[in-house]
């Protein structure tokens, strides 16, 4: 499929031009003929792409894939960002506050795609968990091929952006005067393709669900304002809206020790967080209207408590506690 769009009137004749996107990558065709070679995917692919960074993309990646643990399913988490490998940290600290604390906590298989081919993606989620329920991939902040084949894959794309019509540009611009959505952005582009291709070929439809992430409370007037205009931009470009988590400490000190709110009860000593927090997970986990089956067979993982001393193991739970 060749990517076009209508261009200004030239002497009253309608023309199109080649989307610059696809000239020297790969097409949405050639895409898609790469994923169709390949044995289908059995787990429900949930993926968290945007092409711009800072938009707390690995922050609800980590979030989504602790709550479906907690939930009773099996999830693999994959981290795309070799350089960063935000998701793959603050899953190494959880592992390593339940060996301290000497506790178990659900925790997904993880990994990182330090290969991005589309074969590495397919051998990482069959070497972490072919039979899992859901695999996360945390897509890198930039467009490149093995970007376009992770939100092809995917059943579920997840779109975090930041009250701002900067953000929101990405996926497409809305007149400031009008109020109608005018251009399609860049991703809002390269998605809506990808989509089209996937589904022209019976493949499955990817629900893209946009996500308000990191809203501060002070902001309600330009909330008011950038909520217009995502609303218009979703019934144009056809995706769902879903909350995000908003501008807390809580939820950025917690990541440091691998930790979400829905951890702190299996914590024995913890203070109890504030019900709005993992009110908020929750509440994004419907958004994304994810179907859940527990497996009740599968328990938790025992871990041996690591050998610390014991004050060091008191100044933990307090550095911990300060968190919350």
């Amino acid at each position: 499929m060749t990517a076009v769009w209508k261009d200004s009137r030239v002497s009253g004749i309608a023309t199109t031009r080649i989307n610059p996107r696809w000239i020297d990558e790969e097409s949405p065709r050639v895409v898609i003929d790469d994923i169709a070679a390949r044995p289908s995917l059995h787990p429900h692919i949930i993926t968290f792409a945007n092409e711009k960074g800072g938009v707390g993309k690995s922050t609800l990646a980590f979030h989504v894939a602790i709550a479906l643990a907690h939930a009773g399913a099996r999830v693999v988490a994959i981290d795309l960002d070799r350089r960063q490998r935000t998701l793959e940290r603050g899953l190494t600290y959880r592992n390593g506050t339940a060996s301290n604390l000497g506790i178990a906590l659900p925790t997904p298989q993880f990994g990182v795609l330090d290969h991005p081919s589309t074969a590495a993606i397919y051998q990482t989620i069959n070497r972490l968990g072919a039979d899992a329920d859901f695999v996360i991939l945390d897509a890198a902040g930039a467009d490149s091929p093995v970007f376009r084949r992770v939100v092809a894959l995917a059943d579920t794309l997840v779109t975090p952006v930041n009250a701002s019509f900067l953000d929101l540009e990405l996926l497409g611009r809305v007149n400031p005067i009008s109020g109608v959505p005018e251009h399609t952005g860049c991703f809002g582009q390269t998605v809506s393709e990808l989509r089209e291709e996937k589904f022209s070929r019976e493949m499955g439809r990817i629900e893209w669900v946009v996500v308000k992430n990191r809203v501060r409370a002070s902001e309600k007037r330009h909330i008011n304002r950038v909520d217009d205009a995502l609303e218009r931009l979703a019934i144009s470009h056809d995706f769902r809206i879903g909350q995000g988590l908003s501008e807390r400490v809580a939820f950025r000190e917690l990541f440091q020790f691998g930790l979400t709110h829905l951890d702190l009860p299996l914590i024995p000593d913890m203070i109890r967080p504030q019900a709005s927090s993992p009110d908020e997970v929750a509440a994004l986990i419907e958004d994304l209207g994810l179907k859940i089956e527990p497996r009740a067979s599968l328990p938790l993982p025992t871990r041996p408590a690591a050998r610390v001393l014991k004050r060091t193991r008191t100044d933990f739970r307090a550095a911990l506690n300060a968190a919350v």
